[in-house]
């Protein structure tokens, strides 16, 4: 007993040690608003990329989503619908769990708190060499029709 447990503790020390070969993936997320403007009521309270979910990323996935949701007046996107999803429905519903974590403000003290519909593109890119490539991919990746 005790040799089987030392055996796979030296067969995992070895898979972890750099002998076996890794496989980074480095994902990125554009978001791209949907017939942008100046005159939005709400805006992103964090405006960094949203991060690439671990499934999506270890599956390969790669695609966009274009999502159609409410800003409440409370800034919470409600009623959120997947317009369109590329190449697979899951990307959808991904989208769907970034864009309930986000918190929206207003764009200027002077807004009135009405609610807004947005319309968004996410862009789910992956590179295997760095952050930079996987995020070159997807700008190029955001020019061409979601679907």
């Amino acid at each position: 007993m005790k040799c089987s447990i030392l055996s796979a503790l030296v067969i995992f020390a070895v898979s972890n040690s750099g002998f076996a070969k890794s496989l980074n993936v480095y994902g990125d997320v554009q978001v791209t608003d949907i017939q942008p403007t100046s005159s939005f009521i709400w805006e992103r309270e964090n405006k960094k990329s949203p991060l690439y979910p671990i499934e999506l990323a270890r599956s390969g996935i790669v695609g966009c989503a274009v999502m159609s949701f409410d800003i409440s007046e409370s800034g919470k996107a409600e009623n959120i619908e997947v317009v369109k999803s590329v190449p697979q429905k899951s990307l959808g519903k991904y989208s769907s769990q970034i864009l309930k974590k986000w918190n929206w403000i207003p764009t200027s003290a002077t807004n009135a708190m009405t609610s807004e519909k947005r319309t968004i593109r996410l862009d789910f890119c992956i590179g295997d060499e760095s952050t930079e490539q996987s995020q070159n991919a997807c700008k190029q990746q955001t020019q061409l029709v979601c679907g």
